[in-house]
């Protein structure tokens, strides 16, 4: 699908209009489509896009062209990574074309552009970026992604001189062999100065992704705006907030205690395996031999043993859980089912560890933010929010999923994401004349 877009993108920087202004839009989640036209709020010829060129037509730019970034719109961290890729790579041909540009990011959008500043090379500053609703990922190295990062760095600082020491000593041992040497010796040294620089790079992302954000935007250019009514920002955060005992430390320990008994048999089977020649054989003999009697009874009483081996397994297992295990195990589970929920809110299928949002770009600070305190924006509020909900389950029951129901889920979240504030940015006339006004400011400079 990636390639099938970034073809489209390609043929979408050949067919631009020769002069003009052009503004970058990156959609958010679930928000995708194929094509450069539409009616979504990214799109050319959208209601948003069509009032935005208006607007910055007064303001002194005619003709600003809408330049969509397609990308697959999935709750994963790591399409957005490849999709902020793709967007660094379209800045760097705009850039080189000296036109004015601008990039309007909206929900996990904005996060793809916050990434994608901080992979530019640059050094000539963007001149403006308008971000709605994002909830901005701060980031950390997953442990295996960092055991990594550091094995390559170890990797490079120990194999590229050593491979170097064998490299010059060939040309001193008097070798015939030189080219083998220099292609072998070499070809490591590379392969491990690679390695070590691409840990390096891992291990101090935080750094030079702050100093390349610095350099690829100036805070006032990036504009934030958001509202405390969107849902979408509101729920992510209260993701990272919570953390709620999913297993407590009394089920844990129940859980240990008859995980107890299994052990405990398990140890029994063990114990017999082992000493099956010591204790089992005798017997065996005995019995095929017809011998039954005291010798045979004085060899059976190793079955005492048994019920030992159990109770003292069982016995230690429960009172390991009891001291501190329980403890250990259910905050071990909790810290993996969280996890695991919070890379499912999150879409944390990279290398990266997601571990909460912020509202300003964690990579540029003091951004301009523009906090949207009204209860009414684009045309959703409480009551609408409820009209529509209403007006939704009228239409399921009526029409019992026939034509927008729940046989066809496309239209369904259509009708519900409709009804949100974190949607309704972009049908905001305010917020559509402040960011033509922000955008033609900056342009002007």
């Amino acid at each position: 699908m990636f390639k099938r877009l970034f073809r489209q993108r390609s043929e979408a920087l050949d067919n631009l209009p020769a002069d003009g202004p052009i503004v970058i839009t990156v959609h958010g989640t679930n928000d995708a489509d194929v094509r450069d036209d539409g009616m979504r709020w990214w799109q050319q010829g959208s209601r948003f896009t069509t009032r935005l060129v208006e607007k910055l037509g007064e303001l002194g730019f005619s003709g600003a062209h809408i330049l969509p970034v397609h990308w697959s719109g999935a709750n994963s961290d790591h399409d957005r990574l490849i999709a902020a890729e793709e967007l660094s790579r379209v800045l760097t041909s705009l850039e080189r074309s000296g036109r004015p540009h601008a990039v309007i990011g909206h929900s996990h959008g904005g996060n793809v552009v916050m990434e994608a500043l901080a992979l530019r090379r640059r050094r000539q500053p963007l001149s403006s970026v308008i971000t709605f609703g994002t909830p901005f990922f701060v980031r950390r190295l997953k442990p295996i992604a960092a055991l990594i990062a550091i094995f390559q760095v170890l990797l490079g600082l120990v194999v590229a001189p050593v491979m170097a020491w064998f490299l010059a000593s060939s040309f001193t041992s008097g070798t015939n062999k030189i080219v083998e040497a220099v292609i072998l010796f070499g070809g490591l040294i590379i392969f491990s100065l690679w390695s070590l620089r691409r840990g390096f790079l891992e291990l101090s992302r935080a750094g030079w992704t702050r100093r390349h954000s610095a350099h690829a935007i100036h805070p006032q250019n990036w504009l934030v705006v958001h509202s405390p009514r969107d849902e979408a920002m509101r729920l992510l955060e209260a993701a990272a907030d919570i953390s709620p005992d999913y297993v407590t430390v009394a089920s844990a320990i129940r859980s240990i205690s008859r995980l107890s008994t299994v052990v405990g048999v398990a140890a029994v089977i063990i114990f017999f395996g082992a000493t099956w020649s010591y204790f089992l054989e005798p017997i065996i003999t005995k019995a095929n031999a017809g011998e039954f009697g005291i010798g045979m009874a004085a060899d059976l009483t190793f079955l005492l043993i048994v019920p030992v081996i159990f109770s003292v397994i069982v016995f230690v297992i429960r009172l390991v859980a009891r001291l501190g295990g329980g403890w250990l195990y259910a905050s071990v589970l909790n810290f993996l089912i969280h996890g695991s929920l919070m890379g499912a809110a999150y879409g944390g299928d990279a290398r990266f560890r997601l571990t909460h949002v912020v509202r300003t770009p964690p990579y540029v600070s003091r951004a301009e933010e523009s906090r949207i305190d009204a209860t009414n924006l684009g045309g959703i509020d409480e009551t609408a929010i409820l009209n529509s909900a209403q007006d939704l389950y009228q239409t399921l029951i009526a029409q019992d999923g026939a034509e927008v129901g729940f046989g066809d889920p496309d239209k369904l979240w259509k009708r519900l994401s409709d009804a949100l504030y974190h949607n309704a940015y972009m049908r905001d006339e305010n917020v559509i004349a402040n960011t033509a006004d922000h955008i033609a400011s900056r342009w002007s400079r």
